[in-house]
Formats: C-alpha cells, sequence, structure tokens
C-alpha cells in the first residue's frame, strides 16, 4: 500500500459519508400508464427492480398496483421460429465475391457488399412477459404517498395511509433466490390481497393466467407453432404461511395467518431458452428444459424464507458490488429535499448544472447495471432488462457498434466486475459458435466474426438490404472490454480459459483479412471492404476498423506475458501485422482526424454533424490513438480530435437527438482535459434525454426509452475523474494516470474511494473548490504507475 499526501482526506471522506441516504429516487405520485398515448409510457415514470434475470416495473396506485415483468431471454425469433434458423448465415459460401469487390474498392474508392447480404428472417424480439396485479383490500382514499427507489440497498419502497393506517410495500429482486418479493407492512392488520398474472399483450391462446390453491401461474409460448414457440412461465405464491384460496379467473386471494400485520408475495419466472445449446452440437437449437419445475422450485424455497432473512440476504449480495465505489458531489442547491422529477425538470443545461443530480444519475447508472447483468444472465440489452412490449424498438436487442460497449463503460473503474460475466458467456456461447460460421461463408476465414445487430439467437451475419448492420469490426471493438477486464480485474485463469481464446479467435479472422493497400501503395495493411459504423461509404482503411484492430492485436501481444500460447506462428503472424498495419490516423484538409483513408478530394471527409464518433474510437472509449500513437500528450493530434468534435456538434442533428451520443462527446471532451465542453455535453444529455425517473429517452424527452446514455453518463463522469490508459505491450518505465483531468468547479470539495486503476490498484482521492486534485491515496501493488493531477503536479 502507497499513502500519498493524505493531510485530512480521512475527514473528507466522513463528512461525505453524510451524503449517503441520499442516494435514492423518490416520489410522491405514484408512477402512471397511459396505454391510448404512444409516448406515456411505463417506462418514464417507473421506478425499476431486478436482479439480472428478473426485472420489474412498478405502476398504478397504492393498493391496486401492477408490476410489469420481464425475464432476459423472452424473445421471439430464432429456432424457436423457425426449424431452419441459420443466424442469416447463407446456405452456401459468398467469399468468392471477395476479390472482385476489394479490387473494385481499390480502383474506385468506394464500393458495396450486397454481395455478401444474409437474411434477417426470424431475427425476432425481446419482449415483455406481462404484469402481475397485486390488490390489497383497503380503501381507495389514501394519503401522505411516498414511493423511494434505495440505491444503496437495491430496495423499492412506498409508504402511504389508508383509514389511519400506514402501509409501507416493500418491492426488491433478489439474485441470490433468483426470485422476487413484494412484502405488504402495515400499523394494523394486512388485508386480504389478491394476486393475479395478465397477460394483455398476446392471444389467449399461446398465454393462460391460472391460480391453485398455492400458486398464481401464467404459462405460455411465444407462437403456436409448428415448431412450438419459447415456453415461458412466471409463478406467485405467499411468503411465511399464510392462507390461500383461489378463484376460476386465475386470481390467488392471500389472508396473513392470524391477524399479521406484515404480508410477503414471492415470484419469479423463467423460459426454456438455454444460452449453452446454442452450438452445432445441439443443432444451434438454444432450447432447454420446461421452465415450470425450476420456477416453482426457487419460489417454494424463497416462501419458507421468513422475509427478514430474503431481505438480509439480497441487501448484503447488493451491497458488495454496490458499495465499492463511492462518488460524492455537493449538494448546493437542496436537492436531496425535492423529488426526483422536480430536480430533474429543473435541470438545465444553459445553468451550472446540479451536482447533485449527476451524483444521483451516476449511482442510479451502476444500480441499473447490477440489476441487469449477473453471471447467471444475459447482458444488459439495449433496454437493459425492462421492456413494457411485444416488439420494443430495435427489438431491445444487443447493437455492438456503440450501445452494448457504452452499456459497460463504467463496470471495471467502479468494481462492478461481476456483474460482466454475462457478457462473456453470452459472446462465447451464441458470437462464436455462429461466427466461426460466418468467417468460413462470408469472408474464408478462421476465427470468428460479427456484425452488429445480434440477438440472443447466433446471428452473426449481415442483413438483407440493411446497410446499418454490415459492420464486421464489433467483435472487435468488444475486445476492448476483455482486455480491460483483465487490466482492471489482473484475473490470470479468467485470461487464459475464457479471456484470451476470445481475444484470439478474433484476432486470427483479422489476420486474414488485412490487405497491402493497392490504392495508396504506402506499404501499409488495411481492410477493405469496411465501413463507419451507419455512416459513409464502404471503402477500405477505415480509421474506426484500424483503431480497433490495432488495439486486438496489441492485446494479444500483451497478453503473452500471462498466457502460455504456443502457437509461434500466430505470435509472428499478430506482430509482423501489427508493425504494418494502418493505424488509423490520418487527419483531414480542414484539421480533423479522417474517418476513411480515401483522400479528401472524394468528398467523403466533409465537416458533418452525424450521431456515431466512430473514427474517434481509439481516442475514447479505447487508446489506438490516445495511448499507443501518445495522442493523450501530442499537441496536434489533441487539435485534430477537437476540431472533430466541433464539427460534428454537440449530439442533436437530423439524424437522432439521443443522449448516447452526448455522454459520448462529454467523454471525449474529457480526455482533452476540456471540463468546460465535457460538462456542458454531460449537462446537455440530462437536460435533453433524461426523463423524470432518470431513465434517458432516445430522442430528447421522447420515448423509446434506451438505457445506454444511462451507463454511458457513467462512463463519460468517470473520464472526468481519470485517464488511465494501458500501455504498448512491451513498454517498461512508470505508467501515467492522470486523476481529474476535467472536474468542473461546481463539484468542489468532492471526492471519490474505490476508483478502480489498471494493474489492480484502486485509488482514492479528493479535489479542491476549483476541481483541482489535491489528495490521493493509492491502495494495491503491481508495476509502477505515477499519480498527476491535471496540472501535472505528481501526487
Amino acid at each position: 500500500m502507497h499513502w500519498i499526501n493524505l493531510n485530512t482526506i480521512a475527514v473528507a471522506f466522513l463528512q461525505a459519508t453524510a451524503l449517503g441516504s441520499a442516494r435514492s429516487l423518490w416520489s410522491t405520485q405514484p408512477a402512471t400508464y397511459a396505454p391510448q398515448s404512444s409516448d406515456e409510457t411505463i417506462l418514464k415514470t417507473t421506478y425499476p427492480v431486478g436482479n439480472g434475470k428478473l426485472g420489474a416495473m412498478p405502476f398504478g396506485p397504492p393498493g391496486s398496483e401492477k408490476l410489469a415483468l420481464n425475464v432476459d431471454s423472452l424473445w421471439s425469433g430464432g429456432p424457436f421460429e423457425s426449424s431452419t434458423y441459420t443466424g442469416g448465415n447463407p446456405p452456401s459460401s459468398k467469399a468468392g465475391a471477395l476479390p472482385g469487390i476489394r479490387d473494385f474498392i481499390f480502383k474506385r474508392g468506394s464500393g458495396n457488399v450486397t454481395a455478401l447480404y444474409g437474411s434477417g428472417d426470424h431475427y425476432g424480439s425481446y419482449r415483455a412477459l406481462g404484469n402481475i396485479s397485486i390488490a390489497i383490500g383497503h380503501g381507495t382514499l389514501y394519503s401522505d404517498y411516498n414511493r423511494t427507489l434505495d440505491l444503496d440497498r437495491g430496495l423499492y419502497t412506498t409508504t402511504y395511509v389508508v383509514d389511519s393506517v400506514k402501509y409501507t410495500t416493500n418491492l426488491f429482486c433478489s439474485y441470490p433466490a433468483q426470485a422476487c418479493f413484494f412484502n405488504i407492512a402495515s400499523t394494523g392488520t394486512v388485508p386480504k390481497t389478491t394476486v393475479k398474472f395478465e397477460d394483455l399483450l398476446v392471444d389467449t391462446i399461446l398465454a393462460k393466467s391460472s391460480c391453485s390453491n398455492e400458486f398464481a401461474r401464467l404459462s405460455g409460448t411465444t407462437r403456436a407453432g409448428p415448431p412450438a414457440g419459447m415456453r415461458y412461465e412466471a409463478r406467485a405464491k405467499g411468503g411465511n404461511g399464510a392462507n390461500t384460496s383461489c378463484s376460476d379467473d386465475g386470481t390467488l386471494t392471500i389472508t396473513p395467518s392470524g391477524g399479521s400485520n406484515s404480508l410477503t408475495i414471492v415470484f419469479s419466472a423463467n423460459t426454456n431458452y438455454d444460452q449453452k445449446k446454442g452450438n452445432a452440437q445441439n443443432n444451434y437449437s438454444f432450447k432447454g428444459e420446461d421452465p415450470g419445475p425450476g420456477v416453482e422450485a426457487a419460489v417454494l424455497k424463497a416462501a419458507k424464507t421468513t422475509y427478514e432473512d430474503m431481505l438480509s440476504q439480497h441487501v448484503s449480495d447488493y451491497a458488495e458490488l454496490f458499495g465499492t465505489f463511492t462518488l460524492n458531489l455537493p449538494d448546493p442547491n437542496g436537492s436531496v429535499k425535492k423529488d426526483t422529477a422536480s430536480i430533474i425538470s429543473q435541470y438545465s443545461v444553459d445553468g451550472k448544472g446540479d451536482p447533485f443530480v449527476e451524483g444521483l444519475l451516476f449511482d442510479y447508472a451502476r444500480y441499473l447495471l447490477i440489476a441487469s447483468s449477473r453471471d447467471n444472465s444475459l447482458p444488459a440489452n439495449l433496454q437493459g432488462r425492462w421492456a413494457e412490449q411485444l416488439s420494443p424498438a430495435w427489438s431491445a436487442d444487443y447493437h455492438a457498434n456503440i450501445n452494448l460497449q457504452m452499456n459497460y463503460w463504467a463496470a471495471d473503474q467502479t468494481g462492478l466486475t461481476k456483474t460482466q460475466p454475462a457478457l462473456w458467456n453470452y459472446m462465447q456461447d451464441t458470437w462464436v459458435p455462429r461466427g466461426i460460421e460466418t468467417a468460413k461463408l462470408l469472408y474464408n476465414a478462421s476465427g470468428w466474426v460479427t456484425h452488429h445487430e445480434m440477438n440472443i439467437f447466433g446471428h452473426t451475419a449481415m442483413k438483407d438490404e440493411a446497410i446499418w448492420a454490415n459492420y464486421p469490426a464489433s467483435a472487435a471493438w468488444m475486445m476492448q472490454h476483455v482486455w480491460d477486464n483483465f487490466e482492471y480485474s489482473r484475473d490470470v485463469s479468467w485470461l487464459k480459459t475464457q479471456g484470451y481464446p476470445l481475444l484470439k479467435g478474433v484476432a486470427k479472422f483479422w489476420l486474414s483479412q488485412l490487405q497491402h493497400d493497392a490504392f495508396f501503395k504506402d506499404g501499409t495493411l488495411v481492410v477493405n471492404p469496411c465501413n463507419s459504423p451507419e455512416h459513409g461509404p464502404t471503402t477500405f482503411g477505415c480509421a474506426h476498423f484500424q483503431q480497433a484492430i490495432h488495439q486486438v492485436f496489441e492485446a494479444v501481444l500483451a497478453s503473452g506475458e500471462f498466457v502460455s500460447e504456443t502457437d509461434t506462428v500466430f505470435k509472428r503472424d499478430v506482430a509482423s501485422k501489427l508493425a504494418s498495419l494502418d493505424k488509423g490516423l490520418h487527419f483531414t484538409t480542414w484539421g480533423g482526424i479522417k474517418e476513411w483513408k480515401v483522400p479528401d478530394s472524394y468528398g467523403f471527409d466533409t465537416k458533418n454533424t452525424h450521431r456515431h464518433l466512430s473514427h474517434l474510437v481509439g481516442w475514447y472509449p479505447g487508446y489506438s490513438i490516445s495511448s499507443f500513437q501518445g495522442g493523450y500528450t501530442n499537441s496536434t493530434i489533441q487539435k485534430a480530435v477537437a476540431e472533430t468534435l466541433k464539427s460534428r456538434g454537440p449530439g442533436n442533428a437530423a439524424d437522432a437527438n439521443s443522449g448516447w451520443e452526448k455522454v459520448w462527446r462529454a467523454a471525449c471532451w474529457a480526455r482533452l482535459n476540456n471540463t468546460a465542453e465535457a460538462y456542458y455535453e454531460l449537462r446537455y444529455a440530462i437536460d435533453m434525454n433524461f426523463a423524470s425517473n432518470g431513465l434517458s429517452m432516445y430522442n430528447a424527452l421522447s420515448a423509446p426509452f434506451q438505457i445506454d446514455a444511462n451507463f454511458g453518463l457513467a462512463g463519460a463522469m468517470l473520464s472526468m475523474l481519470v485517464v488511465d490508459m494501458p500501455q504498448k505491450h512491451g513498454e517498461t518505465g512508470d505508467r501515467t494516470v492522470v486523476l481529474g483531468p476535467a472536474i468542473p468547479a461546481a463539484w468542489g470539495d468532492g471526492n471519490v474511494k474505490g476508483l478502480r486503476l489498471r494493474g489492480g490498484y484502486s485509488v482514492d482521492f479528493a479535489w479542491d473548490a476549483n476541481g483541482k486534485v489535491n489528495k490521493a491515496k493509492l491502495v494495491g501493488s503491481g508495476k509502477p504507475l505515477k499519480l498527476y493531477n491535471v496540472d501535472g503536479k505528481v501526487l
């Protein structure tokens, strides 16, 4: 352990703990739902809960609350819908078209890849399961209503008064129990309570709500077949020996035993999707066992345990993750005393911001990641774990050209490593098996490849006539997350067994695809064909591809210190091609970073305000430009990045006005140490895209909900707090970490505890009233590093 200029830092941390109770969202109005209005969704007012696999969204008045339910694997499409589903792959090789495509592009500067198109048939969509209705048998006139989402404990609570009796309900989804709990407590006897599943979204032929004397039950399939669709099952039960009775319409009535003042309802759900059966050995079926027995067993087990024990177990498990990191920001406006909807609605980009709101949304992002991604679940999708429709926008799938990446921006640095096995397992089990086929059929390549729209059934190919989905660098970009996970966790066992095999497979694919630049004839290796995600022409040497591959090759070589790679030919090939690789860093005539290698005279690299910043991936969130090519300390590169960001605008162009593009811009400005621009973009995102319950909406404040900006906001704020980039493989000397590159004065006298650094370290630090870091404590051991503040002062 290294102690650095401690002084009064301990006092600062003790004072900051007084803000612990502020980590909550609250309202004096129930969450509402107006289905007659397409823009009035549950997701604009609810406070969601989840345990990774299960998600619930409470809404409605007290005593008649409903919970909109989700389970991670409930999808339409795939092999559950078509017995000939191929993940979009063609029936025979299309790779013979590649030489002609490449030759045309090298001669003309651009071309197309229509000859490689796959199929989007039966792609499917994530979907809601249904509602559970919980009706408490008291009057409808209530007072003193409050609902709170406690981010420190992962607990949703409502309190209200009916006929002079105070009621308190608690809702949480427990990872240890793999079930959710709804507890009713009162200052008198809890009245009879009814529970019923409602599947209001599908034909009754496909779903049936029923009950027995013990359970309320919802069972169904996503289609009638053949083939029969995915099966799903949800069950609810009264806990702690409550008395139950059942009616023909599927309503379960629960009466607390002995006039108790507490009643618990336990519920859970699952499907017959099995991620481990998405490979050739299992005929890519993804079909597992009947979910009913497992759901019943989980509910029965949880119901036999006291509510107090279940709550304690849940809080302990959740706090083990959430409590690993603390960001304390000031509350100059007394926002802690105001309800969440008020402080968000009053928030304005044109003002001074509100550090309390910013800190609250940072904590909310970490809560949402814990609630939507655990080691036995699928990773967080475009809506995290919370959808209210059968066909959410963009299928609520996995867009891997910024959105999926952004979902996990804050995981490593804030101690949420345990949320990421969902991501690694998903890639290993669904991307790799079909991705090996895609690599062979489309590119005649070894290794594996994916494109950017992915479902849970291994859709790794291009889609037909969908130029936005014809992007084969998604897996290469995701390998940054694989390497970062190792850099922060230093889990050598994981690297050997899972991380490095993923890296190697992607590296092998790109080794086979690099071409000598036949346009410039400059001796470099480039990708042909390539594109910039959702933007511009199909061409060669796209900056985004070159930067992502640069990082993959560097990670493979850096792994050599920890992994005993016996394939010497592979290692030599990576090193050799890395030396000749075009690194994707060229400059436009107007002073920005080029997005495409072709000359500016082709008209591709004109100034524009497109939502993506794909050619800056090596600046942030990556480091091909900022670290490996020395951009962070190079004034020429810094100026070009700044010019590029100015050209792109604040993220409100005609093509989109989404939150994710604004927080990406904030993070890029922060890496330039530009506090004013970084903080402006952060404020602009909150003002324009965050609803009254703190969830981010895609197009300004209009639906749909898209969670990436929630997660990306935390990543952007981290980039304002620290610059921590890897060294090149084989590089010696102390690594440099900058604390507080872009901390605004509005955050003055704040502090951080438990921020992870590469190499297994963590750091606690505080800053003065102007945002300059002046105190730091480094914890851990490893390769030498030096801490500086933004002024270059050694800490």
